[in-house]
């Protein structure tokens, strides 16, 4: 499991430059693509990477400003050793992709990049989903352990839940509510025959 801890103080250490709002959206900002670009040429160790690979400026650009900012992270993430694993460097390319430009976007409307960092729950969510993407598990876990560890810090299971409990909430408190105007109306319709 040292694995997992070393990536989960990586990501804690993530530099703020890398929080930075993409350059699209603020003159002052990140360059997303070129951060984007230096990420696969190191994981993939082949400086002369062309370009072709990746998503355009424009793609990035449609994810929108938090989906980036969490590809600056992720790209963050991916600069540890753990992922230079030159025998498998097809499959991290892959997951990489998977996680950067499917998986994040969708958690992205649900979690702010500070906390990715700075909340435990969320900080393990993200690394144990970028190495799940990539094919990987935490030294020590089995695939069971890995899964269901992942699966109980799923951000967007947990909101669905919360969402179909609220609504299973609202839909009681109308009922009792209903129930309250009908007895209150039987009790005027006694009272006004006496």
């Amino acid at each position: 499991m040292e694995n997992l801890y070393s990536l989960l103080f990586h990501l804690r250490n993530c530099p703020p430059l890398f929080c930075r709002t993409p350059v699209y959206f603020d003159v002052d900002g990140i360059q997303t693509y070129a951060l984007l670009a230096d990420c696969f040429r190191l994981v993939s160790d082949d400086y002369l990477l062309d370009n072709s690979a990746l998503p355009t400026e424009s793609d990035l650009n449609k994810l929108g400003q938090p989906a980036q900012i969490g590809i600056q992270v992720a790209c963050w993430l991916f600069s540890h050793k753990y992922f230079n694993r030159p025998q498998q460097k097809q499959q991290i390319w892959d997951g990489m992709k998977t996680f950067m430009f499917n998986r994040l976007p969708e958690l992205s409307i649900y979690v702010k990049v500070e906390e990715w960092i700075e909340n435990e729950d969320r900080n393990e969510e993200f690394v144990r989903l970028a190495i799940d993407c990539c094919g990987l598990r935490p030294d020590g876990e089995s695939e069971n352990e890995a899964t269901d560890r992942l699966d109980a810090l799923n951000t967007i299971k947990r909101f669905k839940v919360l969402e179909n409990s609220t609504g299973a909430f609202d839909r009681m408190m109308e009922i009792r509510r209903t129930m309250a105007e009908n007895k209150a109306r039987e009790a005027a319709n006694v009272y006004g025959r006496e």
